[in-house]
């Protein structure tokens, strides 16, 4: 098993970053050493941002974790790790959690102010043994052994080791939650796990058809209670009424975000400009072309329902879905994410950090 060097919507990051986020300390060192405080975090890379009430909580490089309060400071919080952080997701004004490399979860009880460890990548190694074992000694005492799926089961114990014994090194890609107790987290090698009180405990989800344990890198509920799961070479895992639907290949190159619309859409987006939308909650799917093969990381809808993709050659405004303009702030970065302020204010993180867009400065790039 290789150690990946990658994140969710994170592609771009150079080996230098790579080296100092992922590879700089041993493993332990990581988990137990919280993140540095310093002033100038939010000039560093973020890779995540979602706005929560009145404010936004944003993650990215060397456990950083930021909020930027209604009055406008930016605060860091304290975290207890110092590795990269991929995703954050907060189902109300309170609840929320973040994810990141060696397997980690935190979780935050009072609006991102501060953060506890809920899991790593040690215990999702052992969860992962034991799902692997049990599957191979389930197998073996079935009365007409299925020689096939055996040696499937054999070669999944053994990879599965071999990776638990180079430490906790399962890069978590993205967590959602349907509310405060049910959630998902999903990463590298086909990682899936599931909890239903709040983070206290995990179960290793072994359900998708994913025999090569593709990257997952996506996760997402839908209003109609589906879960959606999108990865690596364009695979879209659909969970509906608790089971896994056939899986369906939406395009050869990987995805890295989901993200539904306030109409009911679902949009699948990835490398090399790839861009998808389903009417029909994820089983049928259309390809959009775009303008330019940029990768992209995060979608936006703004108030006035048009929206905003951001990716690897900058921003992408739409209104329609159809026709697109490529627009770029003045200060060039690979924008990863997006989110709206009450008071129509846009931030941007990315590899430069936070960006701010005044609802004057948005409307020249619009115009």
């Amino acid at each position: 098993m290789n150690t990946p060097t990658f994140t969710r919507r994170a592609l771009f990051l150079s080996a230098a970053l790579l080296s100092t986020t992922t590879f700089a300390s041993p493993l332990a060192d990581r988990l137990e050493r919280p993140s540095r405080l310093t002033a100038k975090a939010q000039f560093a890379p973020l890779i995540d941002v979602q706005r929560v009430g009145d404010q936004l909580v944003m993650v990215g490089a060397e456990g950083h974790i930021l909020l930027r309060k209604a009055d406008g400071q930016v605060e860091q919080t304290r975290v207890p790790v110092d590795l990269l952080l991929t995703a954050v997701h907060f189902v109300d004004d309170r609840q929320g959690w973040a994810v990141g490399h060696d397997g980690v979860v935190l979780h935050s009880d009072d609006g991102g102010v501060t953060w506890t460890r809920q899991l790593d990548g040690r215990v999702i190694n052992a969860l992962m043994l034991e799902w692997a074992q049990g599957e191979v000694e389930r197998l073996q005492a079935a009365a007409s052994v299925d020689e096939q799926a055996l040696e499937s089961a054999r070669f999944a114990l053994d990879d599965i080791g071999a990776g638990a014994e180079a430490g906790p090194s399962r890069p978590l890609l993205d967590v959602w939650f349907r509310n405060a107790r049910e959630g998902w987290v999903v990463g590298a090698y086909g990682t899936l796990l599931h909890t239903a009180d709040g983070g206290s405990t995990w179960a290793y989800v072994a359900g998708l058809d994913n025999p090569d344990r593709l990257h997952l890198n996506s996760v997402m509920g839908l209003d109609n209670g589906d879960l959606l799961v999108a990865g690596e070479g364009g695979r879209l895992y659909r969970q509906s009424a608790g089971l896994w639907q056939p899986t369906q290949v939406l395009t050869p190159a990987s995805l890295y975000k989901l993200t539904q619309l306030h109409d009911g859409q679902v949009l699948a987006m990835g490398f090399g400009g790839a861009l998808l939308r389903s009417r029909d909650h994820g089983q049928h799917w259309q390809a959009i072309t775009l303008p330019s093969a940029t990768s992209l990381y995060g979608a936006e809808q703004l108030a006035d329902d048009s929206l905003l993709l951001s990716g690897q050659a900058g921003l992408l405004h739409s209104r329609d879905l159809q026709h697109f303009r490529v627009l770029q702030p003045r200060n060039k970065a690979v924008w990863l994410g997006a989110a709206t302020l009450p008071d129509g204010t846009l931030a941007l993180v990315g590899s430069r950090g936070l960006r701010l867009l005044g609802r004057e400065e948005i409307k020249e790039y619009l115009q």
